[in-house]
């Protein structure tokens, strides 16, 4: 397969695109430029963009121009990925409170404060915002006014987000456990202890539970018990959150892997090598499987052979998972600025 390399000069930036004859073609939108490092995952409604920033703020962007239409301002760094449900935009920030705002105005609806940072995304439904807090808690509150319906107290902090199947919620601890919590009452379900803290959340496919641990393996466990159907050493601590399309499933490692994995059995489907370190969480979309790296690139890989089709190249790390969201790419950057890209039209 031939492969084009291009470089051009956007602003103060340099775009690598690399990209078959054949493949998509993938073009640079806007970037908007926050004030600090943007490590969160972005979050969109078609009209707008949201993401937080190290500069104690979480943006709202125009996702057709990519200006700014507000900020709201906490008392710390946000780099948790907001939750949008309806008209509300939930996240949480550094200075240990979980907020919700009116997704339109950038309006405060609540603020529910914890003992520690809330680095953690939200889960939400119609029915409870969960979030994780680093005092170790789970916290379950009602998505209209805050008011706490459960929390669970784990033995370490509570770094990345959870998921839901069905009516439970599975979230990691930097203990070491995977825990399933009985979504409505907080009752634990199981636990189960891998070989090192998790700072990422779980994926949820096929009636198992994929999660990776700093201790550098990623683990699929039974969802109705935590039993372990396999395990694979990555070769590094795993800090990013599993995705998984058909019947592979993905994740990055700090040895600047991203790995696709067989869902039957843990076996290799294919590796590809970045520049650095990947603590950005995998996005699958259509075809291609976006991730970010510490050397500034965000990469689309063939999903099925792992092969490089395109990628760019921003001034910083990118910690964030991107976010697809209709024919956009949104992708946070340590650069401080929110990278848009068009996809083709499916």
């Amino acid at each position: 397969m031939k492969v084009l390399l291009v470089t051009l000069l956007v602003g103060q930036l340099t775009l690598v695109a690399a990209a078959s004859q054949a493949g998509p073609a993938i073009n640079f939108a806007w970037a908007y430029r926050a004030g600090d490092y943007a490590r969160s995952q972005p979050a969109a409604n078609g009209q707008l963009v949201y993401a937080g920033s190290d500069d104690n703020a979480l943006h709202a962007v125009k996702a057709n121009t990519g200006e700014q239409a507000w900020r709201y301002e906490t008392a710390d760094n946000v780099t948790s990925g907001p939750a949008l449900l309806d008209d509300t935009l939930y996240f949480g920030s550094w200075d240990g409170s979980i907020y919700a705002l009116d997704a339109a105005q950038g309006k405060l609806r609540w603020r529910h404060a914890t003992g520690g940072w809330v680095t953690a995304d939200p889960v939400v439904t119609s029915a409870t915002v969960f979030a994780g807090s680093h005092d170790g808690y789970v916290y379950a509150l009602a998505p209209e006014d805050g008011h706490e319906l459960w929390r669970y107290r784990t033995a370490g902090r509570i770094e990345g987000g959870g998921a839901l199947a069905g009516d439970a919620f599975l979230i990691g601890s930097a203990d070491g456990y995977l825990y399933a919590l009985d979504a409505d009452r907080g009752n634990l379900r199981w636990r189960h202890r891998v070989d090192g803290p998790i700072v990422a959340a779980p994926a949820v496919a096929q009636n198992s539970v994929f999660v990776g641990s700093l201790g550098r393996r990623l683990y699929a466990l039974d969802l109705a018990n935590g039993n372990v159907r396999w395990s694979f050493d990555a070769g590094a601590a795993i800090a990013t959150r599993p995705a998984v399309a058909g019947d592979l499933v993905y994740f990055g490692a700090d040895n600047g892997r991203v790995f696709a994995l067989r869902v039957s059995d843990g076996s290799v489907a294919w590796q590809y090598e970045a520049g650095a370190t990947v603590r950005s969480s995998p996005a699958v979309h259509d075809s291609l499987v976006f991730v970010g790296s510490d050397d500034g690139f965000i990469y689309g890989l063939d999903r099925l052979t792992g092969s490089l089709v395109w990628r760019y190249r921003t001034a910083g790390a990118i910690a964030a998972a991107p976010t697809v969201a209709g024919n956009r790419l949104y992708v946070a950057s340590i650069d401080r600025r929110l990278h848009a890209f068009d996809l083709p039209a499916r």
